[in-house]
């Protein structure tokens, strides 16, 4: 006899039983402005940000590559003490003025993938998910910036490095690490870009614009830095737009999904509210696994919340829903391109 007496269904009654403090219901934009700024304080601390300590940028460049529409740069700055972001600069042979963000998912190699910077261990899955928009970018005249997030590509903790663990990440490991000292991965992860953005705007490449965009756990990451940064002129965010009970708590179980007390706080659409009004454009796949049971359901209601601090402002949300999985569909390519020219 096979009997199994779980937790989940506890977990899921303490979830349904949480109302999000900080959930959006603003009337006005005074009122948006207002919760924002509470916000963003909240999080900061709930991430463990505040927690944490900038080191010297220390820029390096290491290398430098000719291809063929652009050329290849390798760097490194130094974010907090002994921790160091490696990152590959991308410049156009004809650069249209803005700069671009370009965060990476699971399953890529890191930086790698989305960079064109394929190995035979990573081939099919970046066929799989379509995720070269770093590339794409780059073609485009944009100055791409793709930085190797804390456990993936060249930052993966020991027990996940080498060639046979490519498109493994070391997420969860430092996440369990990370809570016991009050801070969490979630929370280095954006530190990072937060210094990576000081870098750039600081930069001779930085004309006044700067973008954010990402595919899956990339997504998660343009939507706090989005939402905390108003450096940050515009928003992507692909394959990820999930509420947290229905797709984190069933399916989507990375250790870079989890952040304490943060489900009596947000949801994913609080996140995007945070961002508005600056342009968003959010792209779904309606069969995408990570949406959870509900599928696209749950999507529409997350982005149907986002919408209304929009409405404030009289700005308008872009969401692109494509009749496929979990990938990278490009909708965003023509939002970031108009986004640049206004």
């Amino acid at each position: 006899m096979n009997d199994y007496y779980t937790i989940k269904k506890y977990i899921k009654y303490l979830y349904d039983n949480s109302k999000r403090k900080y959930a959006f219901k603003a009337e006005s934009i005074e009122e948006h402005e207002k919760w924002k700024y509470n916000l963003r304080n909240k999080l900061i601390s709930v991430l463990g940000i505040d927690k944490m300590e900038n080191a010297a940028l220390n820029f390096e460049l290491s290398e430098i590559e000719n291809c063929f529409y652009f050329v290849r740069k390798k760097a490194f700055i130094q974010t907090k003490p002994n921790v160091i972001m490696p990152f590959y600069i991308l410049e156009p042979e004809n650069y249209n003025g803005a700069c671009v963000i370009a965060v990476h998912g699971h399953g890529s190699d890191g930086k790698n993938g989305i960079s064109d910077v394929v190995k035979e261990e990573t081939k099919e899955s970046i066929e799989r998910f379509d995720c070269k928009y770093a590339f794409e970018l780059v073609k485009r005249g944009f100055i791409v910036f793709c930085p190797d997030l804390c456990g993936s590509g060249e930052r993966r903790e020991e027990k996940q490095q080498g060639i046979e663990n490519i498109l493994k990440s070391s997420c969860t490991d430092i996440n369990n690490a990370a809570i016991s000292l009050g801070i969490t991965l979630s929370g280095i992860i954006t530190h990072d870009l937060l210094r990576l953005v000081d870098f750039i705007v600081k930069s001779e490449y930085y004309k006044g614009k700067l973008a954010v965009c990402g595919f899956s756990g990339g997504g998660l990451s343009s939507l706090y830095i989005g939402a905390l940064d108003d450096r940050i002129n515009a928003v992507a965010v692909s394959g990820y737009y999930h509420g947290f009970r229905d797709s984190i708590l069933e399916n989507n179980l990375c250790g870079c999904n989890f952040v304490p007390n943060l489900w009596k706080i947000i949801d994913v659409c609080d996140l995007g509210a945070m961002i508005a009004p600056k342009p968003l454009i959010i792209e779904s796949g309606i069969n995408d696994k990570l949406n959870g049971k509900r599928g696209i359901k749950d999507v529409y209601e997350q982005v149907n919340i986002t919408k209304k601090a929009y409405d404030l402002y009289g700005k308008e949300l872009k969401h692109s829903v494509f009749d496929g999985g979990h990938k990278w569909y490009g909708a965003a390519y023509n939002f970031l391109e108009d986004w640049s020219e206004r």
